[in-house]
């Protein structure tokens, strides 16, 4: 689909997910864009999406596994004694 040719929302919506973590061509990117600027109802759920999914990372970079986990895992993995921060 090039990005000239109208989307509607259940094509949209379908992709929503692939448009958020980038994995789309140009033209289906520029045609979800498109679609988005265009529609009050399908920019009001990419919105939410693109908060959930920004919450998420946001909470994985904050929370990672204990010192004493880590120094476990790499000495079992590489038989010696690591530092950890």
């Amino acid at each position: 689909m090039s990005g000239h040719e109208h989307m509607d929302c259940q094509e949209a919506l379908d992709r929503l997910y692939e448009f958020l973590d980038g994995e789309l061509t140009p033209d289906a990117a520029t045609a979800i864009r498109e679609h988005l600027e265009a529609c009050a109802g399908c920019v009001g759920l990419y919105d939410f999406e693109r908060a959930y999914l920004r919450f998420l990372e946001a909470r994985t970079r904050t929370v990672g596994a204990p010192a004493h986990v880590r120094r476990r895992i790499l000495h079992d993995l590489f038989g010696e004694e690591a530092q950890t921060e």
